[in-house]
């Protein structure tokens, strides 16, 4: 009982002294002059310990156990002092090594490693930060200078007496630990492996991670969207290539100075584009300063430049909310309602051979699907959803082309005079848009034109009197538009015409004696206009016609009995028009016909019997006209009819 209260005794005595040696500590640390208690303590303590010792003063034992003091073997007095003396020099290093976090010479043996490991555990607890460790470092080391300079004692910085030549070892040692990679105090002992393999492997995700981060943020910074609803960084234009590539668009035409010189239009965003952000990276060729050397290849490179270059401002031009915006008065609410229906290869790095819609001509060396850019042959984006209005550079830039089809989109605005520039067109199909304005009046340019076709639009004006120049023409659409005037005169000259539609307009006059000379035409519609007078006779001359309306107008007169000899007629209406007089009997010759419109004239007479040999007649409306007499018993001939009507006219009797 009596040593259990003893080994209590004394280890409430070592933690006051533990006490007193901090504050001694921090009053050595701040420079202020040692108190009372620790001088009284300094001359009290335990062997009395002579001035050159008073480093031991700091000597901090967290064992939280008794000083068992030195082995039995040290009996006398030399002993005890040489035990004493080991105690405050290696036991004060081994503390401070593991406050300075460095480590024991290499010869320490196994029980000063397991010294280290005990001591380990007591000043983890109190040193647990990198900062609070290099903060208790600079406190002993002021605190070693403090009582240092106090006492006139050379004090090592392991807090025991040194002479000179163990302060320069020191030294050396400090600097030496200086200049190494302090490790956590995980690293310490055994767990040394363990930490240096954690260090490695985050050495090794920071190798592997850091140049992928700088390569991905390198060209999200050069990155430069063609779309208009994407942001982007731009890089800087290469100035020099941007103005000797626009003089030679100026110089061929291809676009306006004033459109170039506009950073805010689809031209200037397009050469751009050329220039900054095409990785096709086509270029002019390289010729001398007269051009003397563009033949061949080099000319063919060029053009194929200008038309990369039309189809980048026609893109900018129909998928640019402002210029949509602009152009169709409209607000642009949601990018995806104008943008393309299909888009696939356009303003990427293919050959504009390959980008949706784009057939070129074949090439002798590639043949005729290729990914490069040569002569476009043919434009084809119908029903993809297009917006905005046309560009002239569509027109300037493909002197090659031979189809332009952009029917059933959302085109506006208006055909320049650059539409002549297209010589080599075949098939020009705007129909199903809302482009406005007149037609060009040097539509007759275009001489290789086979197919016309701008119905349902909203054209007005007259009819070009230059289209009578298309001779190459088989098709001609204008319905559905605010065309008037007059159908002109030079329409006679289109002697390969077949199709010839002009109705829904507001065309007016009469209809052309020389529309007879078009002996090829198979198919006339003239309806719904305010054409007026009689129906010409020479129509009689169009022996392939199959076709012909010339309802809802104004015409006057009698129906010529000329029509009769239209053999391969199948289907003709006249009806809402002033026709006066009687049914010729000729129209009973045309055995092949399948409808016949006749209502809403002022015809009189009767139905002649000769009708029944129209055994191919399917429908036959004579209704709203003034026909008198009875019903000829031959109308029973009529094998095929499945429609007839012959209400508001005065005939008389019953049908048998």
């Amino acid at each position: 009982m009596l040593d259990s209260f003893e080994k209590e005794s004394k280890l409430h005595s070592r933690r006051a002294a533990r006490a007193r040696q901090m504050k001694l500590m921090e009053e050595a640390a701040a420079g202020l002059p040692l108190s009372d208690k620790a001088d009284q303590y300094s001359t009290t303590s335990s062997n009395n310990l002579a001035p050159d010792n008073i480093a031991e003063r700091f000597s901090i034992d967290d064992d939280g156990d008794e000083d068992e003091g030195p082995p039995s073997i040290f009996t006398d007095t030399a002993s005890s002092h040489l035990w004493s003396s080991r105690t405050g020099h290696d036991l004060d290093r081994e503390e401070l090594n593991f406050v300075l976090g460095t480590n024991n010479n290499d010869s320490q043996s196994a029980s000063t490693a397991a010294s280290n490991s005990n001591k380990l555990k007591s000043f983890t607890s109190g040193w647990t930060s990198r900062k609070e460790h290099e903060e208790s470092r600079k406190l002993i080391m002021m605190a070693s200078r403090r009582l240092n300079s106090q006492n006139n004692v050379n004090i090592s910085p392991f807090g025991v007496d040194r002479d000179d030549d163990d302060d320069i070892e020191n030294n050396a040692y400090y600097q030496q630990q200086r200049h190494r990679i302090i490790l956590p105090m995980c690293c310490l002992d055994n767990l040394k492996f363990i930490c240096a393999l954690s260090l490695l492997a985050v050495a090794l995700v920071a190798i592997i991670v850091a140049p992928s981060v700088l390569v991905n943020r390198n060209n999200t910074e050069g990155e430069v969207p063609w779309n208009p609803w994407a942001g982007g960084k731009e890089t800087p234009l290469d100035m020099a290539r941007f103005d000797r590539i626009k003089d030679r668009i100026l110089e061929h035409r291809i676009s306006h100075a004033s459109v170039l010189e506009d950073p805010s239009s689809p031209q200037y965003k397009a050469l751009a584009w050329l220039v900054r952000d095409d990785e096709r990276h086509v270029d002019l060729p390289q010729i001398d300063d007269e051009g003397s050397n563009m033949t061949g290849n080099n000319v063919d490179d060029e053009i194929a430049l200008f038309q990369r270059y039309a189809l980048a401002v026609f893109w900018f031009q129909t998928t640019d909310a402002e210029f949509v915006e602009e152009s169709l008065g409209m607000t642009v609410e949601n990018p995806r309602d104008i943008a393309w229906n299909n888009a696939d290869g356009w303003m990427t790095s293919k050959g504009l051979c390959l980008w949706y819609g784009v057939t070129c001509h074949p090439h002798q060396s590639y043949g005729v699907k290729y990914d490069g850019d040569f002569h476009v042959a043919m434009l084809n984006l119908t029903s993809n959803n297009i917006h905005g209005v046309l560009p002239g550079e569509l027109f300037t830039a493909f002197l090659k082309m031979t189809v332009l089809d952009l029917h059933q989109n959302e085109l506006a605005g208006t055909l320049g005079r650059e539409l002549a520039n297209m010589v080599e067109l075949e098939d020009l199909f705007l129909n199903g848009n809302s482009i406005k304005g007149q037609l060009p009046d040097n539509i007759g340019a275009l001489r290789s034109l086979q197919n016309l076709n701008v119905h349902d639009n909203e054209f007005d004006g007259p009819i070009p009197v230059s289209i009578g120049e298309l001779e190459n023409l088989r098709e001609l659409g204008m319905f559905n538009n605010q065309f008037s005037g007059r159908i002109p005169l030079s329409i006679g000259n289109l002697k390969n015409l077949i199709a010839l539609y002009l109705e829904s307009n507001q065309l007016t006059g009469n209809i052309p004696p020389v529309i007879g000379q078009l002996t090829a035409l198979e198919d006339i519609r003239l309806r719904n206009n305010m054409l007026n007078g009689p129906i010409p006779t020479e129509i009689g001359e169009l022996k392939e016609l199959r076709t012909l309306y010339l309802d809802t107008n104004k015409l006057s007169g009698a129906i010529p009995t000329e029509l009769g000899t239209l053999y391969k007629l199948d289907d003709l209406q006249m009806y809402e028009n002033e026709l006066k007089g009687s049914l010729p009997v000729e129209l009973a010759f045309l055995s092949g016909l399948t409808t016949l419109y006749l209502d809403a004239n002022g015809l009189t007479g009767s139905l002649p019997e000769e009708y029944g040999e129209m055994h191919a007649l399917e429908e036959l409306i004579i209704s709203s006209n003034e026909f008198t007499g009875e019903l000829p018993a031959t109308i029973r001939g009529m094998k095929s009819l499945k429609n007839f009507r012959g209400s508001d006219n005065q005939f008389q009797g019953k049908f048998q």
